[in-house]
C-alpha cells in the first residue's frame, strides 16, 4: 500500500505517528520519505469572487500570450524529473 501525507511540520505529533501505524498495521515495515514543501498559498481559503477573479486573470493572461507552452515530451520529462 502505497499513501502520501502533506501536513504541516507543528502537526508531527504522536496522534500522526499513530495513524501510520493505524493505516499500515498489516504490514511488517514501512518506507517513510520526508521532503519540504511549497503550498504557494494554494490552500488558503478564497472567496467564490476571488477565485474567479484569479481565474479570469490566468485566462487573460493566456489570451494576452503570457503563457508557456511545452511539448508532450519536455512536459513529462520536466514532470519526471520533478517527482523522481
Amino acid at each position: 500500500m502505497d499513501t502520501s501525507f502533506t501536513i504541516k511540520v507543528t502537526e508531527l505529533d504522536d496522534n500522526f505517528l499513530k495513524t501510520i501505524q493505524t493505516a499500515f498495521k498489516n504490514e511488517r515495515k514501512v518506507t517513510i520519505n520526508i521532503s519540504s514543501s511549497v503550498d504557494f498559498d494554494l490552500n488558503k481559503f478564497e472567496t467564490k469572487e476571488e477565485y474567479i477573479a484569479r481565474i479570469l486573470k490566468a485566462k487573460n493572461n493566456l489570451e494576452a500570450g503570457k503563457g508557456i507552452a511545452y511539448p508532450e515530451a519536455e512536459l513529462n520529462e520536466l514532470f519526471l524529473n520533478t517527482v523522481l
